[in-house]
């Protein structure tokens, strides 16, 4: 009866999230196919009411591959555009996953086959309203790239003769995306429902990050905007182009943006440019993201990260971007000072600041882990041997041990400054990214105490207190209010009441005593001054006094704190 009713409840459940059920039951199948199936089977989709809805028959013939990780991967990539970039997503938070399956979901690709020339034109022509002759003078159709979402052509605007780049949403993706969000949810729950342990980590929420972020992809109005953004940011650097977009040709469906002509940048070196100065700049230019312009590239690679003819950085694809409020850049310069400084107890302090906790921490264990941690890490080791990706990575891992979560948008700032200092290490050997951030973080933490920011933060607290002087007596009358009508009750212990009591009385009482010591010995002081001491004097007298009283105190502290 039990089985039936967990059965019946599991698909009900399915029904009601998901409208897709064929979907689902491709999910069970590449599950199933790739050595998962108690996966299906914890989820009750393999009792024989609904296995033949569900899930084909598993083909014994094609092994999955041995490794648990590895055949996470595959599923992933199999069940094609939304799980590849929940995977790519995922690989970005240490905090919620093994390092071994963060590396494993790395390697993810947006391996799929293009679009026809047709269905790229039909997109384009329904987003523009008119033909595609009539504004682009040549349309490439053979795709630039090809990604899950998007393809990108190559053309050139009738009008200005500009080379450009379009980039293309895929007929339909949308609502692929939608179906597979929907059982993504339900999957959440189920292994909230299933695996208990893993409410600490929050699945549904997750989800939900997931699906705000991949919606964002989803409406190209939001990459147009960010790259205008990011040209604004970066509008006095001779080093970085952002390309421009042309707003009018764009739509949530189709984005049009300059052509830029470069290589990736671990290609570069083979041109000639100066690599050991395009690594400074990477990091330069990332720092300045992060903590100048709170808005930072989240999806940095070296396909996003060009180097052009003329030897600027190019960046391209800004449909994931990672934000810092002022409050997180100030704990993250901390970190980072701790970090270059080798001061580990400030680091384990700055570590615990940006962490979201879970439950009561033992700080003292986890400073002590955090020390050791790091000691490791640097050890005797100049800073320029020190492995960043692994600090990170080992102080992430030490957080989790003592149920500390680092927030999404911190550890996507870790996973691009890995990013970067990976890239910059295959460029140049040399790169010492903890040196090349000193100056900068140096500056902001000056900047910190500056008379303008203190002036700011005045006003602050200041507009803060105004608007709670307003809004208590309004809060304070309902409150009360609510208690008249017996909306609202309090409850109190006696015994809690008289404990209480007896506490304020013990404090009152040493606060007493502690005054009267201080008065006796200021007595004694000035009288001493003015008529020295002399045995069973007043000054003597008082002198004793003070001392004997201020011993009482201090022996009561110690048999029973404040």
């Amino acid at each position: 009866m039990s089985t039936m009713r967990a059965v019946y409840s599991n698909l009900r459940a399915a029904r009601t999230a998901i409208k897709d059920v064929g979907r689902l039951r491709q999910i069970a199948s590449v599950l199933v196919r790739h050595g998962l199936g108690y996966v299906v089977q914890a989820w009750h989709l393999q009792d024989k009411f609904i296995v033949n809805l569900l899930v084909e028959k598993r083909d014994e013939s094609a092994a999955p591959p041995p490794d648990l990780f590895e055949r996470i991967g595959v599923v992933l990539q199999e069940l094609g555009p939304t799980f590849v970039k929940l995977g790519q997503i995922l690989s970005t938070r240490p905090d919620l996953i093994p390092a071994e399956l963060c590396d494993q979901l790395k390697r993810l690709q947006d391996d799929v086959g293009p679009i026809t020339a047709e269905e790229a034109r039909a997109v384009l022509v329904e987003s523009l309203g008119q033909p595609v002759e009539a504004v682009f003078d040549a349309f490439e159709d053979a795709p630039l790239a090809s990604a899950s979402i998007a393809q990108v052509h190559v053309a050139t605007l009738r009008e200005t003769g500009e080379d450009v780049v379009i980039k293309i949403q895929r007929p339909g993706i949308a609502h692929t995306i939608q179906s597979d969000l929907n059982i993504l949810y339900w999957v959440a729950r189920q292994i909230e429902q299933t695996i208990p342990e893993a409410q600490a980590f929050d699945p549904v929420s997750i989800a939900r990050e997931f699906d705000k972020a991949i919606s964002k992809e989803l409406d190209f109005s939001y990459e147009a905007t960010n790259l205008e953004r990011f040209a604004r940011n970066f509008a006095d650097w001779d080093t970085v182009h952002i390309p421009a977009v042309h707003r009018s040709l764009s739509t949530e469906r189709v984005l049009v943006m300059e052509r830029l002509y470069g290589v990736k940048i671990t290609e570069a070196s083979r041109d000639g440019h100066d690599m050991d100065a395009i690594a400074r700049e990477c990091v330069r230019m990332l720092l300045k993201q992060v903590f100048a312009d709170g808005v930072f590239h989240g999806d940095l690679h070296p396909g996003n990260l060009l180097v052009l003819e003329d030897g600027r950085i190019g960046l391209i694809d800004f449909g994931l971007i990672g934000r810092m409020t002022q409050p997180m850049k100030d704990r993250m310069a901390d970190l980072f000072l701790n970090l270059i400084t080798q001061n580990y107890s400030g680091l384990a302090r700055s570590l615990y600041d940006i962490s979201r906790k879970n439950g009561p921490v033992d700080y003292g264990a986890f400073e002590a882990d955090v020390c050791e941690l790091a000691d490791k890490n640097f050890g005797s080791a100049s800073l320029a041997d020190v492995d960043f990706g692994n600090v990170v990575r080992d102080l992430i891992e030490g957080a989790i041990r003592h149920d500390l979560r680092i927030p999404p948008d911190y550890t996507m700032f870790f996973k691009a400054l890995m990013t970067v200092e990976g890239i910059g290490k295959i460029v140049s050997p040399d790169l010492d990214l903890l040196e090349e951030s000193r100056p900068h973080i140096e500056r902001i933490i000056a900047e910190r105490y500056s008379p303008e920011r203190m002036l700011r933060a005045a006003v602050d607290t200041g507009q803060a207190l105004v608007k709670f002087s307003r809004q208590f007596p309004v809060t304070a009358h309902q409150f009360l209010t609510q208690i008249e009508d017996g909306k609202l009750s309090l409850g109190i212990d006696a015994r809690q009441l008289a404990q209480m009591e007896t506490a304020r009385d013990r404090r009152f009482n040493r606060a007493l005593l502690s005054f009267g010591s201080a008065t006796l010995l200021l007595a004694a002081v000035l009288l001493h001054g003015l008529r020295g001491i002399e045995v069973l004097s007043v000054p003597t007298l008082l002198y004793a006094l003070g001392v004997g009283t201020g011993f009482r105190v201090w022996w009561r502290l110690r048999r029973e704190p404040w």
